[in-house]
């Protein structure tokens, strides 16, 4: 359930009525003895947490974390649920993007997106979509990805880039590092690096990725995107 959804509407009905209630006094007539001028004021909701770079913010109920990164000027732009193949797997992959106020690595475009994994996603009883909205309660995220786009760089920077990162998202010190050519396409340089990470108490890693985008789509300055993966715990381990 996308709670900002609920209240954003509820407080402007709020202070409309309330607006509607102090205005009901004729005109030039006083105040009833001891009373005070009623005053309406918009009741804003504010996110209970505002570090979306961290992985502690995203230690809680999906509901709970994607209520307050819209609540920060986020916007869920896709959502994809993979039913269970035959291996008995599933999958609802979520995406949101936005433009925070600030963002903790230098030199990025402005626009961020946040990607969201969930293994073996459980629904309530009765959903007819298989949605965010539609998550069992205190459901929990699989994994993260912050993507960001950057400048172009010579890929021997690539690894400066993944420590400015490491230093940024508040992350343990680089374990494994590798840039050379993508096994995929010889003539793309990819930046791979890695360190260790905890989720919930989980050990796990995070992987940070620098690359640059095989077809610009975005903004043409900056070509290269940097894609933090703060964490993965399999609901299939």
């Amino acid at each position: 359930m996308k709670l900002s959804r609920i209240f954003a509407p509820a407080a402007l009905a709020a202070a409309v009525f309330l607006a509607g209630c102090s205005g009901g006094a004729p005109a030039g007539s006083a105040p009833a003895e001891g009373s005070a001028p009623a005053e309406a004021t918009e009741q804003v909701p504010e996110p209970v947490m505002t570090n979306w770079q961290e992985t502690s913010f995203y230690e809680r109920p999906v509901s709970e974390v994607v209520s307050d990164l819209e609540l920060l000027s986020f916007e869920m732009t896709a959502e994809e649920y993979l039913p269970e193949d035959e291996m008995g797997y599933s999958y609802l992959f979520v995406t949101l993007s936005g433009k925070p106020d600030e963002i903790p690595l230098a030199d990025v475009g402005e626009t961020v997106t946040v990607s969201f994994t969930i293994e073996a996603p459980q629904f309530e009883e009765g959903a007819e979509e298989q949605t965010v909205d539609t998550l069992a309660e205190d459901t929990m995220l699989t994994g993260v990805d912050i993507v960001m786009s950057h400048a172009d760089v010579d890929s021997s920077e690539y690894e400066a880039l993944a420590q400015q990162a490491v230093d940024a998202f508040g992350l343990s010190p680089m374990t494994s590092s590798d840039t050379g050519p993508s096994p995929f396409d010889e003539t793309r340089m990819l930046g791979n690096y890695s360190g260790p990470a905890t989720f919930n108490g989980t050990d796990t890693q995070y992987f940070i990725m620098v690359a640059k985008n095989q077809e610009v789509t975005g903004d043409p300055d900056m070509p290269l995107y940097i894609d933090v993966n703060l964490f993965y715990v399999s609901a299939y381990a």
